[in-house]
């Protein structure tokens, strides 16, 4: 070991061979307990599924706003914000810490070109109904290069990582499943109004629910804060969260309107309220030490 000594100050003793071993042993003890706490294997897969989710948002909500729907564009603008807040707690879970610092600057700046250029073009093709609607596809494929493909290279460089062990499975804490049902208590209403006939009695009340999850989101740092419960969550959770949220989108795109369109709104609603009180007893995930 080579070292430049202090100005005023004699060059330290090189340590001996056993000292050598003893430094080298700590440095891999180090990677080791890195490892279990920072799963790159999931933060990429979530980085790959984030960009799928937010492509499929774009493309929904371009579709909607070119019908003139403003409610229901609403309804997806929420369910895409709690989204986000439920998967800060996965990326948290998997050991991802929100820090700012010079190495994380250009992976910053290039996420937001990226989700800039996304939304430009987004806004171009929902605000301007004479252009083909394939061109709806366009933010959406920005989105899936730009992110998604990080999130590709994210995977390639962990593929040399150690398997993470599984955390346990376990039932759901009271706080966790309470805060389940309730969002999913939340896209169920939500989904009963976007079948609405009447446009003041499904607006008042979209405004109301919309705002405690405004509130709820707001919430974020607490022990049933969005984020906590995203951490707990399994697959089969946000399988639930993903098909409520298409629930909504294809009642607007693909019904009528009328007491038909009303009728299926309702029921939609109940299958959302029940899927999520039958998934609120599938056990969850234990934190990872």
């Amino acid at each position: 070991m080579q070292q430049k000594p202090i100005p005023g100050h004699d060059a330290l003793v090189p340590p001996d061979a056993d000292i050598a071993r003893r430094y080298l042993a700590a440095a891999d003890a180090v990677v080791e307990r890195r490892g279990r706490a920072v799963d790159r294997r999931a933060l990429a897969g979530l980085q790959i599924a984030n960009a799928v989710i937010t492509a499929g948002y774009l493309v929904a909500f371009a579709l909607i706003l070119r019908q003139s729907d403003v409610h229901a564009s609403q309804v997806i603008l929420f369910t895409f914000l709690v989204w986000g807040q439920l998967a800060s707690g996965m990326a948290q879970r998997n050991g991802m810490q929100w820090r700012w610092s010079a190495s994380r600057w250009p992976l910053i700046l290039g996420e937001v070109v990226v989700l800039v250029g996304a939304v430009v073009v987004f806004g171009l093709v929902a605000l301007d109904p004479g252009l083909p609607v394939g061109v709806v596809l366009i933010p959406a494929g920005i989105v899936l290069v730009g992110i998604g493909g990080y999130g590709v290279l994210q995977l390639f460089r962990a593929a040399g990582d150690a398997r993470s062990p599984r955390p346990p499975r376990v039932t759901l804490p009271a706080p966790i499943r309470w805060g389940t049902l309730l969002v999913g208590v939340a896209l169920g209403v939500l989904t009963m109004l976007a079948g609405a006939p009447d446009d003041v009695l499904r607006s008042v009340i979209s405004l109301l629910v919309m705002l405690v999850l405004l509130a709820w989101i707001v919430a974020f740092n607490t022990p049933v804060g969005l984020p906590a419960i995203g951490a707990s969550w399994r697959w089969p959770h946000v399988a639930a969260f993903l098909l409520a949220a298409g629930i909504p989108v294809a009642l607007v795109l693909g019904g009528g309107g009328g007491s038909a369109s009303g009728l299926a709104g309702v029921v939609g609603g109940v299958v959302v309220i029940v899927l999520f009180v039958l998934v609120s007893f599938v056990p969850g995930r234990e934190g990872r030490g």
